[in-house]
């Protein structure tokens, strides 16, 4: 069995992966698409998605639409789709080149640091040695907490925090030994120099040049990437030591701003159920897991930044806000609220009563009532209510009116009317004012936040434009395959089902049929705990094939079940025979006229057999 050193740093080694893949994906992840096209487009927000008036063709009526959380952008009217490399080259008219720099340059990276990819770079080289660097001292750390009599303290400490072994070996925890030189010799001894140990951040040098371990007499809590890849840690004192945390420095391959604690344990639970659980520490997160909440993940002890909520927004469209009950963490809630807002993420914030924080809420009250606390997170709008009500009297002089005030830019984000009007009722009722009131307060507000519209681009490329009739209606066999594949978009682990269920030639139309054979080989590919996704697609499909991923990624979240499964292959099925008859009825007639009696008997017989399985599927089955 895999020790917990080598189940959190264990990489997809199958699939083999172009190295500027990684600086792709870590750009796409930096920047926000919704900012970057927000720079050229104006756009309004509509739901979880953003849409303006197309700045690829002329028209009145906004069809386009950018989803922050896939990354994508479509146009309904023209067809134009893509990522922000795909907008970039667009509407700029440069090549992938071009805007790979301009890109990098905006998330940060200098442009030396594009050349890292090149395989056998001089760069590349460095930063694989770092990442085999921290696996390294991540291996040592575990070994040293349950092979050495010296780590008692750290033991102790874990007894006492109730960590039990099995999420000691799932977080792959560690102890630092209290000594100045023993992971320096160690990993000299393996090879490594200092000088590397040092940009790697386990180690830090004196001012007159000395090297010494960066951690020691701590516990180790190893960090790692989406992709389980250890590029940092984070220790935690066992005595009176200052600071009581402490994190790997910032290198090549961790910055604190864009790493989420637990985030590679969690992606799997987090894509299936669909929410994310927000919290503040190393030890929330551990306990949370250890209790069977393994959605839960945490930032590294800093301001929750953009780039979590980026990271988050691309598996999920729930996150719950656990954050510690005390000023601090209020503030850091409403912080993460505004952020998070920017994605359209679906946000809501869970109050610990009778706890400081999910730790000790779990150890104290347990799983069910811990989850009892997370059906009753409350949505923004509510939060910020009850946050004002306990800020502003509603007694005093003013008090309902200012409340009212405050409240109002929360409720004008609300995208739903049914939602608005569901919290107007509540506010009338906790202010003991009429739903008229507040209402007119709303609607007075929403014109004034309205007065800046959307502006018709005045630099249009395509002017009427042929394709906008034909994307208007879609034949009954193509959308019958674009749903299948919306299916196979938002879980591509159905491509499994898919290719055992449905007739090798069901995907008639080409690019339908190159987007389901990339999913097979890329699910096929990958690691049972690291699911494709959209992106994934998106980034290794051709670039002909690219719009349709983008537009059909673009729409509303599907609620998929077993019904809606069944249903869509049933019908992808149904058209496929259908349209297959349609064509052999027109070979027959083609042969009827040439007067081939044989080929007229031969197509009548399959005719006859395909009516059997239309039938079959459209009245028994």
């Amino acid at each position: 069995m895999a020790n917990g050193y080598e189940k959190v740093a264990r990489v997809k080694g199958k699939m083999s992966r172009n190295p500027n893949d990684e600086v792709i994906e870590e750009i796409r992840t930096r920047i926000d698409i919704a900012d970057l096209i927000g720079e050229y487009v104006v756009l309004q927000k509509r739901g979880p998605r953003l849409v303006g008036l197309c700045p690829f063709h002329s028209e009145k009526t906004p069809s386009f639409t950018v989803t922050p959380d896939k990354g994508f952008f479509y146009c309904f009217g023209c067809g134009q789709g893509g990522d922000i490399f795909s907008f970039l080259m667009k509407y700029e008219s440069i090549d992938f080149p071009q805007a790979l720099e301009r890109l990098a340059r905006r998330a940060g990276f200098d442009l030396e640091s594009l050349r890292v990819q090149a395989p056998g770079s001089p760069q590349r080289r460095e930063l694989e040695r770092i990442k085999t660097i921290n696996r390294e001292a991540a291996h040592f750390y575990y070994r040293y907490l349950h092979q050495d009599q010296a780590s008692a303290a750290a033991l102790h400490y874990l007894a006492s925090r109730g960590i039990n072994r099995l999420s000691q070996r799932d977080f792959a925890l560690g102890y630092s030994p209290d000594s100045w030189d023993l992971l320096l010799k160690h990993l000299l001894g393996a090879g490594f120099q200092a000088e590397e140990l040092i940009k790697a951040g386990v180690v830090s040098a004196g001012e007159k040049g000395q090297c010494y371990d960066r951690f020691r007499h701590r516990l180790m809590f190893p960090i790692t990437n989406a992709r389980g890849e250890v590029v940092g840690f984070g220790g935690r004192v066992l005595d009176d030591s200052e600071p009581k945390y402490l994190n790997s420095p910032e290198t090549r391959v961790f910055q604190k701003k864009r790493m989420l604690y637990g985030l590679y344990q969690a992606l799997p639970a987090i894509r299936q159920k669909k929410r994310a659980l927000l919290m503040e520490g190393y030890l929330d997160v551990i306990i949370s897991h250890q209790y069977g909440l393994k959605n839960a993940v945490a930032s590294l002890g800093t301001a929750f930044t953009p780039d979590h909520a980026r990271l988050l927004s691309r598996n999920t469209r729930e996150v719950v806000l656990l954050f510690d009950n005390d000023p601090a963490g209020r503030q850091a809630t409403d912080r993460a609220i505004e952020i998070f807002q920017e994605q359209g993420l679906d946000l809501r914030v869970a109050r610990l009563k009778g706890a400081k924080d999910p730790d000790e809420f779990l150890q104290n009250f347990g799983r069910e009532a811990f989850e009892e606390i997370l059906n009753q997170a409350l949505p923004v709008v509510v939060y910020k209510f009850q946050c004002l009500k306990g800020d502003i009297p509603p007694d005093q002089v003013g008090g309902k009116a200012e409340i009212v005030q405050e409240i109002l830019p929360e409720l004008v984000k609300v995208s739903s009317e049914v939602e608005v009007q569901e919290y107007v009722k509540l506010l009338a009722r906790e202010l003991e004012l009429t739903e008229n009131v507040i209402m007119a307060e709303y609607n007075r507000y929403r014109r004034k936040m309205q007065k800046n519209g959307m502006h018709r681009d005045k630099t249009p490329e395509i002017r009427n434009n042929t394709r906008v009739n034909a994307i208007l209606y879609t034949p009954p066999y193509i959308l019958a395959q674009h749903n299948a594949i919306r299916l196979l978009l938002q879980n591509p682990d159905l491509v499994v089902l898919m290719n055992n269920r449905l007739e090798p030639d069901v995907f008639g139309d080409t690019t339908c049929r190159q987007i389901f054979q990339l999913a097979w080989e890329m699910v096929m590919d990958s690691e049972p705990d690291r699911p494709v996704t959209a992106t994934d697609l998106f980034q290794r499909a051709p670039e002909e094939v690219r719009p349709l991923i983008a537009r059909l990624a673009s729409g509303r979240e599907l609620s998929i079940s077993d019904r809606l499964i069944e249903d869509t292959l049933k019908h992808l099925e149904l058209q496929y025979l259908l349209d297959l008859d349609r064509k052999m009825r027109r070979e027959m007639q083609v042969a009827e006229e040439a007067k081939e009696s044989e080929r007229v008997q031969a197509l009548l017989q399959e005719i006859s057999d395909l009516q059997r399985k239309i039938h079959l599927l459209k009245y028994i089955t």
